[in-house]
């Protein structure tokens, strides 16, 4: 088994914005971190965070953070473990996505670790 470390970051949309997806080729992601930095200076915004819970074309997601107000010039951390699977290496597996409460106020950053 493989394990290499990952860096992803994404500006987060008012729609549900992937943020990651274990990729193919990889069995499983650990997701060590979650931060959610609000870049407007002025305004506050709320996030919502959800996990798939079943690959790729999945419609069951299931919120790690629902409605966190993130106040201007600063960030959420979520520093719990996400374990994330891909049941079927052939194909994408898992993802997490986030949603803003206003456009181009926040962005994601995870740090991931994958195995393979």
């Amino acid at each position: 088994m493989a394990n290499s470390f990952k860096n992803k970051g994404v500006a987060i949309g008012t729609s549900a914005t992937d943020v990651y997806q274990v990729p193919t080729g990889v069995t499983s992601a650990v997701i060590h971190s979650i931060y959610v930095a609000n870049v407007d200076g002025v305004n506050s915004a709320t996030v919502n965070i959800e996990v798939s819970t079943d690959g790729a074309g999945s419609a069951n997601f299931f919120h790690v953070a629902k409605t966190i107000e993130v106040p201007p010039d600063s960030s959420l951390i979520l520093d719990k473990p996400v374990n994330l699977y891909n049941a079927n290496t052939a194909s994408a597996g898992d993802k997490i996505r986030a949603t803003a409460s206003a456009a181009s106020d926040l962005e994601c950053f995870l740090s991931v670790l994958e195995i393979t």
